[in-house]
């Protein structure tokens, strides 16, 4: 009876990607003030993990592995025809909203990371992420030695 109940309860773990994850605010690629963005980010938090997706993601194959097994044909010993459909659209009905609610919950945790990038990107001023070493030049410039190594062959001194 338990075991019953248990098996009952397994579709319901699937569609924590409907549920359970949230993406960024509506209409976010078109605000260009970082406070507005920063207000946004406070108030509507996304999510940026792919823990649930990947909940999502097991239980649908588990559901498209568990209708091929009926399909195989070993419920015929044991299983009327009644509860051998019954499986097949509970089992279709397991891995469809698996594989569906994976699919949109990748989709928000996408936007969520591109939407916290932006907000970074924009709080640092539209700095580049790549770290530039430039400020060390200007601060310790290369010595000019007079040696022109190259001169002979090409014709290009080094300074």
């Amino acid at each position: 009876m338990k075991k019953t109940l248990l098996l009952a309860l397994v579709p319901f773990l699937s569609g924590c990607g409907f549920a359970f994850v949230k993406g960024p605010p509506s209409g976010w690629q078109e605000i260009q003030d970082v406070d507005a963005l920063g207000t946004r980010v406070l108030i509507q938090p996304c999510t940026s993990s792919r823990t649930l997706v990947w909940v999502d993601a097991v239980v649908g194959l588990g559901g498209v592995l568990s209708f091929a097994e009926v399909e195989s044909g070993y419920m015929d010993t044991i299983a009327d025809d009644i509860e051998k459909g019954l499986a097949k659209i509970g089992y279709g009905l397991m891995g469809l909203a698996g594989g569906v609610g994976a699919i949109v919950g990748l989709t928000k945790v996408n936007d969520c990371r591109a939407f916290n990038a932006r907000v970074l990107e924009l709080r640092r001023g539209g700095a580049s992420s790549v770290a530039s070493y430039e400020w060390l030049d200007e601060l310790f410039p290369l010595p000019d030695l007079g040696v022109t190594g190259l001169d002979p062959v090409f014709g290009v001194p080094i300074n």
